[in-house]
């Protein structure tokens, strides 16, 4: 099981639904999801889900799928 590379309070670039979105991790799973084991997951919250000026909160986002920290 790898350390989570990101943390509590990360702003980050991550994909759902084939596309892109920005949000804060609120919650870091380091043993990933009941889904699945083998990566690390976080919730995150979207403040502007798809341009829609509504929040989301997108819970089991795995590792693979976050691209990169925005800031933190």
């Amino acid at each position: 099981m790898n350390k989570p590379k990101y943390k509590l309070g990360d702003v980050v670039e991550f994909i759902v639904n084939d596309k892109t979105q920005v949000g804060t991790i609120e919650i870091v799973d380091r043993f990933g999801t009941f889904e699945q084991n083998v990566e690390p997951s976080y919730d995150i919250m979207v403040d502007n889900w798809f341009n829609s000026g509504e929040k989301m909160f997108c819970k089991h986002v795995v590792e693979s799928l976050v691209l990169n920290k925005i800031s933190h």
